[in-house]
């Protein structure tokens, strides 16, 4: 995961309040993250790329790109 991707990760995770993945994700790694725990990710980012990451035409803007990399990187952690 580039720092940037972990940087918007970790700031997706504390403004919904699931700041307790970044300490499993510090220390040990995405891939440490439990089923639950993916499945709880996946949701908070899905939710805000409806919410924020969409283009009036339902393509993807820029934050929705990186949100969607997020989603691809926290899948593979599964």
């Amino acid at each position: 995961m580039k720092a940037i991707q972990k940087n918007l990760l970790y700031y997706v995770l504390e403004r919904y309040q699931r700041g307790q993945y970044i300490e499993i994700i510090e220390k040990q790694g995405e891939d440490a993250l439990d089923s639950e725990a993916v499945e709880d990710i996946l949701d908070v980012l899905s939710s805000l790329f409806m919410e924020i990451g969409l283009k009036v035409n339902d393509e993807p803007n820029k934050i929705g790109l990186d949100l969607e990399d997020l989603i691809d990187i926290i899948n593979d952690a599964e």
